[in-house]
């Protein structure tokens, strides 16, 4: 499992969480304050088939409420093959045909 660590801001963790419910890949998120402590941890695959996404989304609105940032960790799965993601040597040959024509003029 891939995770990322980003930093948010109180106001957005909500926003930011509903986001990340919606995206397939995302499987984990854990919400910590900025010394480091675990403040809650979402198993996203968990809500996904169940109805326990209000109560979620209600804790979640009022840590926003209570701390000003928050250090958000997303747990990802790796998406091999995944329809509309291209591979790395697919985006080498998508910048270079944008490159290169500005390298021809000179």
């Amino acid at each position: 499992m891939d995770i990322a660590t980003e930093v948010v801001h109180g106001w957005r963790l909500l926003a930011r969480v509903r986001e990340l419910l919606d995206e397939p890949c995302v499987q984990q998120l854990i919400v910590r304050n900025e010394a480091g402590d675990v403040v809650m941890t979402i198993e996203v695959s968990t809500i996904r088939t169940s109805s326990t996404t209000r109560p979620v989304l209600a804790a979640v609105k009022a840590i926003a409420e209570e701390l000003p940032r928050v250090v958000l960790e997303v747990g990802r799965t790796p998406a091999e093959g995944a329809v509309g993601e291209l591979t790395r040597s697919e985006e080498l040959d998508r910048a270079l045909d944008l490159v290169e024509p500005v390298f021809e003029r000179y």
